[in-house]
């Protein structure tokens, strides 16, 4: 009943029985209590309110506690989550240094909240410490249970947010630091706020939401920035960053007054990830640097000089992430054209091959891809030389292929066939998101070597360079330790197993249906492994899900079994299930030869024979299947 319903009924019977002051006490005793029992009640939410928070940051501090001991057994007790226990585990087995560091409670409800953790681990260059703290550091749900709270998931910060532009400031003092204005345009989709990973060693110096100072957390190489639902909003960040100049780690970053460079692995400018579809963004980049060095960054970019400052304007052709900067002091800058590609060379003098002979290469190895796939996505392609670390083809980072003090062989077919400086140049063609992201870009980088060494050596050499591949994975001993789907940390698995999935796929589909499916997916505007599925399936006229989501899902290659009788072989799959082709070749006791595929998709399968009795067999006699015998 209602307080209106109250006096309509009762106030009559009042009034005829008592006069009005004591209608008026009798009310206002009503609404005293009512008044204090609605007080009562607040504080007893807000003690409870209180009392949640107090036990969530005791459960907090349990955790930076256990984090801080030796005791993997102790802390997997503590928490459940596998991600941050294979991360402990890491770090004691390795001796490593930790230390817990900034945490923030970003949202309470009544059983549930979310929280900021951080943690690292201490083992050299800042750029790799970032990287392996990822596994632990991150936005958590903590669920409650009574009065105990306990870490139940991690949210992936990518999920719904969006990075779509960058505009970077970047001065680059040689031997000493970088400093960076960094302007992002951002899409915040998720409740939590904004996160994003940066090297843990910057120094912040101004965070701005749409131009006010705003609440942020930054710890642990992830930057938390709270902030509300909206589209379309800028996220301004100064800081700076030492670089370190360590003659015994140079892979992620080095800086000396020579040369140095600082990889995307780094983290020198704010992402998500190295497979994120949601920080593929628009960059402009503004760097200055002493005339006395040149720059490269790996994007498209020109040059001017104002008195003693070297300027170089940098920009993205298409949405990319997680760019790379070299400078070096003694570089010579030569350029070339190919049909639409500017070719340029960022070395010293004596840099070997020989500009002329890379450029040759460039030429012949781009015809090729080229004639099977179309035109590549950018109209640039780099080679920049770090002196830093060794010879040989380092790595592609965006539109640059970052090659050693001196590169390697362009091309070889002994001992074991290699395209690597064509590998990298087929990068230009794929620039995949999401699962299975190097799958898309080393298994199709290393699968394109061999359309570029058959284009040289012949057909013949393909199958050696297969066999060789295999050879890699099972040396490599990837087997059982890591999936195409989530090699997000590109472990190798995916330059053997991810081009060998490649090569089965073109024999399903033939070499022209091969070349017209990647000319589609390239074409498409859409470079995610979902969407590398549907060009398959429409260019085979069959569903290739099973097929792919078999070899990029399991962590493993097929393992068969084959037994033989009179009239029958029984092939059985020892452990995943896979889906493919597999051929037979029979020999018969008359003498006959016989040719059968089997579809395998199953535990066991039987293949019949009615033509005769099976004297001998040879399976996948041409080699076109990656598997192994029991």
């Amino acid at each position: 009943m209602d307080q209106a319903t109250f006096f309509e009924l009762w106030c009559p019977l009042l009034t005829n029985t008592f006069s009005d002051l004591q209608i008026k006490r009798f009310t206002m005793k009503i609404l005293f209590y009512s008044l204090l029992l609605s007080m009562f009640l607040m504080t007893v939410n807000c003690f409870a309110q209180a009392g949640a928070d107090i036990n969530l940051k005791r459960s907090i501090a349990l955790i930076d506690s256990a984090f801080q001991k030796e005791d993997i057994e102790g802390f997997n007790k503590i928490v459940p989550l596998k991600g941050m226990q294979e991360f402990y585990a890491y770090a004691v087995n390795k001796k490593l240094k930790k230390a817990s560091g900034a945490s923030k409670i970003i949202r309470l409800d009544k059983d549930s909240a979310w929280v900021f953790l951080s943690g690292m681990a201490f083992y050299g260059n800042s750029g790799d410490e970032t990287s392996l703290a990822d596994y632990y550091t991150g936005i958590y749900k903590f669920q409650r249970t009574g009065l105990l709270w306990e870490v139940k998931d991690r949210l992936n910060i990518d999920r719904l947010n969006q990075i779509k532009k960058h505009k970077l400031g970047l001065d680059v003092l040689p031997g000493k630091e970088i400093k960076v204005k960094d302007t992002l345009s951002i899409d915040v989709n998720d409740f939590f706020g904004f996160a994003l990973k940066l090297n843990h060693k910057a120094k912040l110096e101004k965070l701005l939401l749409n131009n006010a100072k705003t609440d942020f957390t930054f710890g642990g190489g992830l930057l938390w920035v709270n902030t509300r639902l909206k589209k379309k909003q800028q996220l301004i960040i100064h800081y700076t960053i030492e670089v370190e100049s360590d003659e015994k780690d140079k892979n992620s970053a080095y800086f000396s007054q020579a040369y140095g460079h600082m990889r995307n692995q780094y983290f020198w400018h704010p992402f998500f990830s190295f497979s994120s579809a949601n920080d593929r963004a628009d960059f402009n980049l503004y760097c200055t640097i002493p005339k006395s060095c040149h720059l490269a960054t790996s994007l498209p970019q020109r040059e001017s000089l104002i008195g003693d400052v070297r300027i170089i304007e940098a920009k993205s052709e298409h949405p990319t992430f997680g760019l790379s900067v070299y400078y070096d002091r003694d570089w010579e800058v030569s350029t070339f054209k190919k049909d639409q590609i500017d070719f340029v060379l960022y070395a010293t003098k004596d840099f070997l091959p020989e500009k002329k002979a890379l450029y040759a290469e460039f030429s012949k190895n781009y015809d090729t891809l080229e004639k099977h796939f179309g035109k590549p996505l950018g109209s640039y392609f780099g080679i920049v030389q770090d002196r830093s670390n060794g010879d040989g083809w380092k790595n592609r980072s965006n539109s640059v292929v970052v090659a050693g003090e001196k590169g390697s062989s362009l091309i070889r077919d002994k001992p074991t066939p290699r395209a690597t400086f064509g590998h990298e140049i087929a990068h230009g063609w794929t620039s995949p998101v999401g699962p299975a992201t190097n799958f898309l870009m080393e298994g199709w980088a290393t699968y394109a070597e061999s359309l570029l060494l058959s284009s040289v050596y012949g057909d013949s050499i393909v199958h050696t360079f297969f066999q060789s591949q295999k050879q890699n994975y099972l040396n490599g001993k990837f087997n059982g330790n890591k999936s195409l789907w989530e090699d997000y940390s590109n472990s190798g698995v995916s330059y053997s197993k991810g081009s060998w999935v490649f090569y089965m796929l073109e024999h399903q589909l033939g070499k022209k249906n091969m070349s017209a499916l990647m000319a589609n997916f390239i074409r498409s505007g859409d470079q995610s492994v979902q969407s590398f599925i549907r060009q398959s399936s429409r260019v085979s006229g069959k569903n290739m899900e099973p097929f792919l989501f078999s070899w990029l899902k399991s962590k493993e290659i097929p393992v068969l079994a084959i037994q033989q009788s009179a009239k029958q072989l029984k092939i059985s799959q020892q452990n995943d299930i896979f889906v493919f082709p597999l051929e037979f070749k029979l020999k018969l006791k008359d003498g006959a030869y016989l040719n059968k595929v089997v579809n395998i998709n199953s535990k066991e399968q039987l293949l019949n024979i009615t033509e005769g009795e099976i004297e001998s067999y040879s399976v996948d006699p041409e080699n076109k299947v990656l598997f192994t015998l029991k």
